[in-house]
């Protein structure tokens, strides 16, 4: 089949990846003009993402990930709370964006290539392409993100839900930071908890790739409950522009910028003030909870983020972009276009967001239980 993605995130390159291993002939629409690498920080690589990678014969767990052994719970003063052993592989998002690409083609992408429209037609979809070419496909993924404009053009009168908290967010090269600071965080998830906060940090790979002492970097989440007239404060950025959902490295405000330096201070023992001191180009992202009315409509299947988003205390945002297009694949695998892929589409999705009720559910009960949402304030 003629598959048409648009988003060329993660969701929509492991998507692309599934759907030609079972025989679609795949593109893939991405506005932006030159991908996005060195975008996003820290991730947590899930089992399913590893497994994901590895079947498609590129990436493993020693050259995708850094391995931290411990949990380490720290009072506001520095002083070691709680710490166990706990042994997860923190990757970053960079990493897993570029492992996914170097498996496609270099022209399976169309970069600066934003779709404006789509029509569901008998047996296909037409695709609007910048205003002004029309492509026509038997399937069309959308992969475009939490604020999906394809999720808008196919339920106009559906709208996201801010959750009530943002998350603050950064990365460091190590080689910036003093030894003994590095000596304090390695090898381990350090944690700060708050009555309606809560910080974490942790190794990542560098940005290409590295993971040796020394090469890595630093990445690290401040999730702080915020009232709605300060999420449009800190959402301005520099320039004067409202954004929807996140502000990119070096687009903070001053105001936000101070806010943010001002609450370390009071707020995080100095070990952590010192590495937010250290972050050149802090960045924000609010959370918002979004589930798609369906994850199909006619030949449109929804993925990723734009068919739902979930909390990231579940550190499963990958892993549920790698589960939901091996399950489409899957579903796809053996149908041509003359066949009723908008009931095999539609038999997916129901049992798609089925699946997905118990992990977003899961995410929403960790935020209540770390004081973080809008029930909680």
């Amino acid at each position: 089949m003629k598959t048409a993605i648009v988003g060329g995130s993660i969701a929509g390159l492991a998507a692309a990846l599934t759907l030609r291993c079972v025989g679609h002939d795949v593109t893939i629409f991405e506005r932006t003009a030159a991908g996005m690498r060195g975008h996003g920080g820290g991730v947590a690589v899930l089992r399913q993402m590893m497994r994901f990678l590895e079947q498609h014969g590129h990436a493993t767990r020693k050259t995708l990930a850094v391995p931290v052994e411990w949990r380490r719970w720290l009072a506001s003063d520095g002083s070691l709370i709680d710490e166990g052993r706990e042994i997860v592989p923190f990757s970053s998002w960079d990493a897993v964006y570029r492992s996914l690409s170097e498996m496609l083609p270099p022209d399976a992408v169309r970069y600066g290539e934003p779709v404006t429209n789509v029509r569901n037609l008998q047996g296909s979809v037409e695709i609007e392409i910048n205003a002004r070419e029309m492509v026509t496909a038997d399937l069309l993924v959308a992969a475009d993100g939490a604020g999906s404009g394809l999720r808008a053009m196919l339920f106009p009168d559906y709208q996201s839900s801010y959750a009530g908290y943002l998350a603050w967010r950064g990365v460091v090269e190590e080689a910036q930071l003093p030894a003994h600071l590095v000596a304090e965080l390695d090898n381990s998830i350090t944690l700060v908890r708050e009555r309606d906060a809560l910080f974490m940090t942790f190794p990542i790979p560098a940005l290409d790739g590295a993971i040796e002492p020394g090469e890595r970097r630093f990445n690290w989440l401040w999730y702080r409950n915020e009232t709605d007239a300060a999420l449009s404060r800190y959402l301005t950025d520099r320039e004067g522009h409202r954004h929807h959902a996140s502000v990119s490295p070096g687009g903070l405000s001053a105001e936000a910028t101070a806010y943010l330096h001002d609450c370390a201070r009071e707020k995080l023992p100095p070990v952590l003030e010192q590495l937010m001191t250290h972050t050149q180009a802090p960045f924000i992202q609010a959370i918002f909870d979004a589930l798609s009315p369906s994850f199909a409509v006619g030949r449109v299947a929804l993925v990723g983020d734009a068919a739902c988003t979930v909390r990231p205390h579940t550190a499963s945002g990958t892993s549920k972009a790698a589960d939901d297009a091996i399950t489409l694949a899957q579903t796809l695998s053996g149908l041509n276009p003359a066949d009723n892929v908008e009931a095999a589409l539609a038999t997916w999705a129901t049992a798609r967001r089925t699946e997905l009720g118990p992990l977003i559910a899961r995410g929403k009960q960790l935020a209540q239980s770390f004081g973080l949402g809008a029930s909680t304030q």
